[in-house]
């Protein structure tokens, strides 16, 4: 699911969307920051066992190119209910669905996983994505098909794309809509890919990982801010999703991609995931992240 924004405002320029930004090289060399990625400059290792397991996936996925060709991308429909309610039009004036699309889907495969040739970050089977533009209350949600839940259904609001708001007359910003709606894309589809402990995760884990794929791929709402004081680590969404990019940041590149494996291969237990994954427990991660937070 996706929460409803206040609103829309600037845009990026176009040659930065879906743009993956700079992140950590192998250990040992000298780091650099995401564009996203505020938080020290220094990676924490990750415990031994899990360093030792997945540094040759890290060491195959420093060039870019080892992702070509690595993904194939599932069938790709777009389903639209009503033409001619105003949002259609709009959707099809700012999207051309047949670019944007397959860029989306590849954006959350790179962000997510390493390529096909790997067992441990393996995509789940999805074999058809269909994106339904309908009058629905709220954003949008996704689903598995009924029959089969390889076939995932993405249900987007017209009422929502004909309400995204326009920035005021000369400034700029996201005058027909795209970058909003891309960025909805992009959160929607992580749901199609990702993993969630056996249907055990909590669903702010589930949210936040989504919105930090959305971030990560330059498509961040305007409305989102960094150093806001969450409520609780899981609390979803955005919170959450720079929740789980201070600890990209603080444990190295690929840390958000050995979370979503560790959902895949075993039924979530909170103690047990977070410790086998950082040797500290999430209580203990969330109360360091709040102390940086309110340093800043």
């Amino acid at each position: 699911m996706t929460r409803k924004p206040p609103q829309t405002s600037a845009v990026p320029s176009p040659a930065s969307i879906f743009v993956l930004p700079t992140s950590r090289t192998n250990m040992g060399s000298e780091p650099t920051l995401t564009a996203a990625s505020t938080f020290g400059p220094t990676a924490t290792p990750l415990p031994e066992i899990r360093r030792k397991e997945l540094n040759h996936v890290h060491q195959d996925n420093d060039d870019d190119s080892n992702h070509k060709d690595e993904f194939p991308l599932p069938k790709l429909r777009l389903h639209i209910q009503d033409i001619t309610h105003p949002g259609a039009s709009r959707f099809l004036s700012a999207i051309d669905a047949s670019t944007i699309l397959p860029q989306s889907v590849e954006a959350v495969l790179k962000l997510l996983y390493v390529s096909t040739r790997h067992d441990v970050y393996k995509p789940p089977p999805t074999r058809s994505v269909t994106l339904f533009l309908e009058a629905i209350g709220g954003v949008a949600y996704t689903k598995g098909s009924d029959l089969d839940d390889d076939h995932k259904e993405i249900h987007l609001s017209l009422n929502y794309i004909k309400g995204i708001k326009q920035p005021p007359e000369g400034s700029d910003g996201d005058v027909t809509g795209a970058y909003e709606i891309r960025g909805v894309l992009v959160h929607e589809l992580v749901h199609c890919f990702q993993y969630n402990g056996k249907g055990a995760s909590p669903g702010g884990l589930v949210e936040g990982i989504a919105d930090w794929v959305r971030l990560n791929a330059n498509l961040g709402a305007p409305h989102w801010k960094r150093g806001t004081v969450p409520d609780k680590w899981d609390q979803g969404y955005e919170r959450t999703a720079y929740f789980l990019d201070w600890l990209e940041n603080k444990f190295g590149r690929g840390t958000v991609r050995n979370i979503n494996e560790e959902l895949r291969g075993r039924k979530y237990n909170q103690s047990e995931f977070w410790t086998g994954l950082f040797g500290s427990d999430i209580d203990d991660l969330w109360k360091e992240y709040l102390r940086v937070l309110k340093k800043e």
